[in-house]
């Protein structure tokens, strides 16, 4: 394939898997009878860390309202756990219900395997190029969305 060919591949390749991912994380979240925006803030205090609910709703990028309501339904599913912050009690601490999470099925744990199974084929330099190119990838679409929110 020539380069130019390469790119429309690329491109092609990547809207389809983004549009896949997104699918699966709207599955993955109806499994747990949230919405996808309740999954992905308890994926980000987890990988993240104990956060207050305005760190969070800056993250996600939503009005404190409405993070509020995410944290309601996060909460309802004893998925999360609110507690005063110990410095100034205006603020809440956000952190994953750790023994919660432990008694519910992984849903992501079979496509964990998947894409395990699915790296094992590839040499330590291809995986090296991969790593290059998904942190490449993520700075783009993290400048693309800080664009995107400027305009408002």
């Amino acid at each position: 394939m020539k380069r130019d060919e390469l790119i429309a591949r690329l491109q092609l390749l990547g809207e389809q898997e983004s549009t896949e991912t997104a699918m699966f994380h709207q599955a993955a979240a109806a499994s747990y009878g949230l919405g996808i925006t309740d999954m992905k803030a308890l994926q980000i205090v987890l990988r993240e860390g104990p956060q207050t609910a305005g760190q969070l709703a800056a993250r996600l990028r939503l009005t404190t309202g409405a993070v509020t309501s995410v944290l309601d339904r996060l909460e309802r599913e004893s998925l999360i756990v609110r507690s005063p912050d110990s410095e100034d009690r205006r603020k809440i601490i956000v952190t994953a219900n750790s023994e919660a999470l432990a008694e519910r099925d992984n849903v992501y744990r079979s496509i964990g395997d998947a894409y395990a199974d699915m790296q094992r084929r590839f040499t330590t330099s291809e995986m090296e190029f991969l790593v290059r190119y998904y942190e490449a990838s993520i700075e783009v679409i993290q400048r693309e969305i800080a664009r995107l929110t400027e305009r408002r």
